[in-house]
């Protein structure tokens, strides 16, 4: 059974101040918080996360009590926790961060992307509103301090309903920015003002999962559909009744997205291509140990969780943070060892006379396992001159000579039949198919993929995901809405509640919905609309489905 471990760190000057939970040798998954919060906005995700991967959080300077350093750029902080994650001997993580955490993840992205094993970007823009806003609100800060910036930000970060029904949570969320340090606050949001990577989406490569909420308005849907238009490899996330604070707004369903994500997406540490230079920092790295994990770096120790969603401490131990008022149970992991993701991606074929060895993973309690020697590469022989084959397969050759009246060669009725082959199309049609399958419902296959159904499923992959599914002619959304149209119309209600909880997973908004099946209602009739609208109203219900109330402070 892995226990679960809480260290907290001290902060080196270029280092930030960061708490790691989980088993100390499984793979790395960093969160990144968003501007005015600390890593506390992650609490309740954190339980079930732990459970896969170890978890590590970071404050942002001067926030959480961290060391006022004010940062000079989004890539300042992107440097500091790479600078960071070296001291662990951490090379290859997950990421997943809010708003100028999903900032930090877009850069390593694009500076640093043999890190990234995935990203998940939360409430994130290519660029957030304009310069001059974020200018603005720097000089408020400066007049005023940040007494207004604090009243103002549940508005920004959480929807009417969970303001009224949160009272607790809205009231930690002010504490936590008026606790902020202001010059480091005024430095973010110069930060902020220079962002913008718009021209730089279609350099990322990692696979990106871009969640958002369907009522956020510091970074809007329309912002998160310009990520994933741009990125290589994306996939869209609306969570419904959420604002800019997802993760704490909705957290059944947050959790769910990034476990899911991260566990199909997760890669292998890439073959980097030929003559290209891979950015990262200097120095030798030492492969993971086999044995048992290494020690805690040196300074840190063993703290009892706190914050808005903590548990209360035990006695005789003192948090570093005053508990909030919404602290959650803590949750103990399963027997056994913890689950190690395992890449869900097609993989790259690379030629062999490009292809170039992995780099060697750091060492360190968090890093990954250290991967096989490539073999060795065979050069490559001179090519048998080919030997055309006869005209006509299975068939006995011709008399020789010019015998006018020799008998034409017939069938050969002993000839073996020739080798059944696959055509290539069909084998591209088919690694498409279970691609564009796995990104819109999360699946491989149907059941019994190599039973008495292989062939219909494999009929199914091809046809239907490699072909209908991965045409251009129609964008995913609009795809979406015709299936739910033909299901509706055909009665087929268990597939129905099954393609809608994708649809809105893959950002198909519930007004969307709504009006489709409106629509069908004319054409299909009223008795499979409503049919249709009892199955939608459930999944909608369950997908946005709200956090349970704060427990009273201890």
């Amino acid at each position: 059974m892995h226990e679960r471990v809480w260290r907290v760190s001290e902060t080196p000057a270029n280092t930030l101040q960061y708490r790691s939970d989980g088993p100390e040798d499984a793979p790395v998954l960093v969160l990144g918080p968003a501007l005015g919060t600390t890593w506390h906005m992650w609490d309740r995700q954190v339980p079930e996360l732990a459970r896969h991967w170890r978890v590590l959080r970071f404050d942002l300077p001067g926030h959480g009590g961290a060391p006022a350093r004010p940062l000079g750029s989004v890539g300042d902080l992107t440097d500091r926790l790479l600078a960071t994650l070296d001291g662990l001997g951490v090379e290859r993580f997950g990421f997943a961060g809010c708003s100028i955490g999903g900032a930090v993840g877009a850069d390593l992205a694009l500076r640093h992307p043999g890190r990234l094993a995935a990203l998940a970007l939360v409430g994130t823009s290519a660029r957030f509103g304009t310069a001059d806003s974020w200018r603005q609100r720097g000089d408020t800060v400066r007049t005023s301090g940040l007494d207004p910036i604090a009243r103002s930000a549940p508005e920004a970060w959480f929807t009417p309903a969970f303001l009224a029904a949160q009272p607790a949570i809205v009231e930690w969320a002010v504490q936590m920015v008026r606790t902020t340090d202001p010059l480091c606050y005024i430095a973010a949001c110069q930060a902020l003002a220079a962002f913008d990577i718009r021209d730089d989406l279609g350099r990322t490569g990692s696979p990106a999962l871009v969640l958002v909420g369907a009522e956020d308005q510091v970074a809007p849907p329309a912002d998160a559909r310009v990520l994933v238009a741009g990125i290589h490899d994306a996939r869209l996330a609306v969570v419904p009744a959420a604002s800019h604070l997802a993760p704490v707004e909705q957290p059944t369903a947050v959790t769910d997205l990034l476990v899911r994500h991260f566990t199909t997406a997760w890669q292998s540490a890439p073959t980097p291509a030929a003559g290209t230079a891979q950015a990262g920092p200097a120095g030798p790295r030492t492969p993971a140990p086999a044995g048992p994990t290494a020690p805690a770096p040196a300074g840190a120790q063993a703290i009892v969780p706190s914050g808005p969603f903590a548990a209360a401490a035990p006695v005789g131990l003192q948090a570093p943070e005053p508990a909030g008022p919404i602290a959650a149970p803590e949750q103990t992991p399963a027997a056994g060892p913890s689950p190690v993701p395992q890449p869900a991606a097609e993989p790259t074929v690379i030629p062999p006379s490009a292809a170039t060895p992995a780099p060697a993973q750091g060492a360190g309690p968090f890093a990954a396992p250290a991967s096989a020697a490539p073999a060795a590469s065979i050069p490559p022989s001179v090519p048998a001159p080919s030997v055309p084959a006869p005209a006509v397969a299975g068939r006995l050759p011709a008399d020789a000579g010019d015998n006018p009246y020799a008998t034409p060669a017939g069938p050969n009725p002993y000839a073996a039949p020739a080798p059944a082959t696959v055509p290539a199309a069909d084998t591209d049609a088919h690694a498409t198919g279970v691609r564009v399958r796995r990104e819109v419902l999360g699946e491989e296959s149907r059941k019994d993929p190599e039973g008495f159904g292989a062939e219909y499923d494999d009929f199914v992959t091809r046809v239907a995901w490699g072909g209908t599914w991965a045409r251009p002619g129609l964008d995913r959304r609009t795809r979406f809405l015709v299936t739910l149209t033909a299901l509706t119309a055909g009665g087929h209600l268990d597939e129905l509640a099954r393609y809608l909880r994708a649809a809105l997973r893959d950002g198909v908004t519930a007004d969307e919905i709504k009006e489709t099946f409106l629509h069908t209602a004319l054409y299909c009739g009223l008795p499979a609309a409503d049919a249709a609208f009892a199955v939608a109203g459930r999944i909608v219900a369950e997908e946005g489905s709200q956090p349970g109330k704060p427990l009273p402070e201890a």
